[in-house]
């Protein structure tokens, strides 16, 4: 297909991530159900039980099952797994989906990243998936537990990362590891793992960005609270101005100071967190999220710093040394606009979930509601900033 054809796809929006299609067509049955009410920890130590009896070993004991703070979309527990067949007890965390959140994301595409990445870079080790909820009541898995931290000792941090504090001497520990691993993952041969619920945006070079578009539009469509305006005005921008992939590479999706543990001692990172969004599509969109302005911060003299790590001409250029590839700043302008843009449609799913009682972060939900204001201006700016140019 010849580009101008390819790019006047834009406004087709059947042209969707099947599996993520799939997820928002359940969606509406899901919210035809009664109120959300919180899991009741005898009932998950239970069903946990019940599990690992049938699937492990007869006498397999869960204990000290607790809630997990943290997380804006799914339902966490941490708790210990005993059994003959164990050569000891065993932390694990089961990660659940509520009634309704800031999105639709599919449990079996993160079990199958988690465990694709093993070896390539750190994340918790997958145990156990129950996609359809047999055993668990709602779509979920089961995952190690990974021991760090997600800030330094007696820094502080807002809600999923926002706002967490980094010393210089943090920076520098932190930064080359973050840029290493982002390219690792970059690297990773995603044509040969078995990513059976993985689609690959190959039909034309614009595919990539209309999918993502057409995703952030539906999620918005379908879960807005309430009218914003000039969101309309931001699809017609981004439908009329999608770039071409010059290369497809697993993008995280979420990668960020907030979604990675590290040792509180030697800084070591120890895990890459929060796969839900994953999904196959252009590099510059995993360097776009990074460079969303609510999840940095300023330095000491007043450089905004992405992930509150590096300046952006060191995270680019960082970038482009550690994969060889050339980051294209009218691509990476696209996708931060993009980006803000997908975090508006999400907040505002999210305060739809929270005003209709599906979700056990209501108060959560309701509170990251108020990012809407700083990223619709940084949107403005950004689109403002391609007009000058």
């Amino acid at each position: 297909m010849c580009p101008d054809r390819a790019r006047n796809r834009a406004a087709d929006p059947a042209d969707q991530d099947p599996t993520l299609a799939h997820m928002l067509d359940g969606r509406a049955a899901k919210l035809a159900s009664s109120d959300y009410h919180p899991v009741a920890i005898d009932d998950i130590t239970e069903r946990l039980t019940r599990l690992f009896a049938q699937n492990l070993h007869p006498a397999a004991k869960v204990s000290g099952l607790r809630r997990l703070a943290g997380g804006a979309s799914k339902e966490q527990f941490l708790f210990t797994l005993d059994a003959p067949c164990l050569e000891g007890s065993e932390q694990l965390v089961v990660r659940m989906d509520p009634t309704d959140g800031v999105l639709e994301t599919s449990r079996r595409r993160e079990f199958e990243i988690l465990e694709a990445m093993q070896g390539v870079v750190p994340v918790p080790r997958p145990r156990f998936l129950d996609h359809e909820g047999t055993w668990l009541g709602a779509s979920g898995m089961i995952t190690s537990f990974e021991r760090g931290s997600t800030k330094p000792p007696q820094a502080g941090a807002g809600v999923s990362g926002l706002g967490t504090g980094f010393t210089p001497q943090w920076r520098e520990r932190l930064g080359p590891q973050f840029l290493r691993l982002m390219a690792a993952i970059h690297r990773f041969d995603f044509r040969v793992a078995a990513l059976q619920h993985f689609a690959i945006p190959d039909a034309d070079p614009f595919q990539a960005a209309r999918q993502r578009v057409n995703l952030w539009a539906r999620v918005w469509r379908e879960g807005a609270y309430a009218p914003i305006p000039g969101f309309a005005v931001v699809e017609s921008w981004l439908r009329s101005n999608l770039p071409a992939a010059r290369e497809l590479v697993l993008v995280h999706g979420d990668f960020r100071t907030g979604n990675y543990l590290f040792d509180g001692d030697s800084g070591e990172i120890t895990a890459i967190l929060d796969w839900e969004l994953a999904h196959v599509g252009d590099y510059h969109e995993d360097l776009a999220w990074s460079l969303v302005e609510i999840f940095g911060a300023r330095d000491e003299q007043g450089r905004y710093l992405c992930s509150n790590l590096m300046t952006v001409e060191d995270f680019i250029g960082g970038y482009e040394r550690e994969t060889g590839r050339i980051v294209d700043r009218d691509t990476l302008r696209f996708y931060r606009i993009l980006l803000s843009w997908s975090v508006v449609a999400m907040a505002s799913s999210g305060l739809t979930a929270a005003a209709n009682r599906h979700n056990h972060q209501d108060i959560l939900l309701t509170w990251l509601s108020m990012v809407t204001h700083p990223l619709l201006d940084e949107i403005t700016r950004l689109m403002l900033e391609e007009k000058a140019a």
